[in-house]
């Protein structure tokens, strides 16, 4: 991470924490809240753990305290310039009964409908680099990709700012 960025970096995670600790309907969620120094930048994880989801099974839309864990990181990232990329991942073994909507497309409308969640609360649009589903094709715990944790959300606040134009300015 180069140094500007991890100043901003570690400003961020911890004006992250302290937006969490502020909420109290989320106390019992904080282990399902990660942030982690990865060598792309700020990586923010929702994930669910055994017994407490972040998502109603099968659903696009967060439980309303994963919601407001997720509302309350906009203020932080949208006073910064880097890009973010958001990615949902599904745990395996997941079953659905529609045949035409399994774990890819339920990763990508769960990283959709958090990057909607991020914007509804003030990120721009220009911020976002990509919003990806990746199902079970990148366990968090490959030595258990049935595991809980393997199913979940993450927001990545790369170490690149956007590219600007010569001249241009937001």
């Amino acid at each position: 991470i180069s140094s500007d960025f991890e100043g901003q970096y570690l400003g961020a995670a911890a004006s992250i924490r302290q937006a969490w600790q502020k909420l109290p309907t989320i106390t019992e969620i904080t282990d399902n809240l990660v942030l982690e120094e990865t060598a792309e930048g700020l990586n923010i994880v929702i994930m669910d753990q055994a017994g407490r989801a972040m998502f109603p099974e099968g659903s696009r839309y967060p439980f309303e305290y994963a919601r407001e864990a997720i509302a309350a990181i906009a203020p932080v990232l949208q006073k910064l310039p880097n890009q973010i990329r958001i990615s949902g991942h599904t745990a395996s073994g997941s079953s659905f009964p529609d045949p035409n909507y399994g774990p890819w497309e339920l990763s990508s409308d769960r990283a959709t409908t958090v990057r909607k969640i991020l914007g509804e609360f003030g990120v721009p649009d220009h911020l976002f680099m990509s919003v990806d589903g990746r199902a079970a094709s990148d366990p968090m715990f490959p030595n258990d990709p049935y595991l809980s944790g393997n199913d979940r959300v993450e927001i990545t606040l790369l170490d690149t700012p956007p590219p600007v134009p010569p001249g241009f300015s937001y």
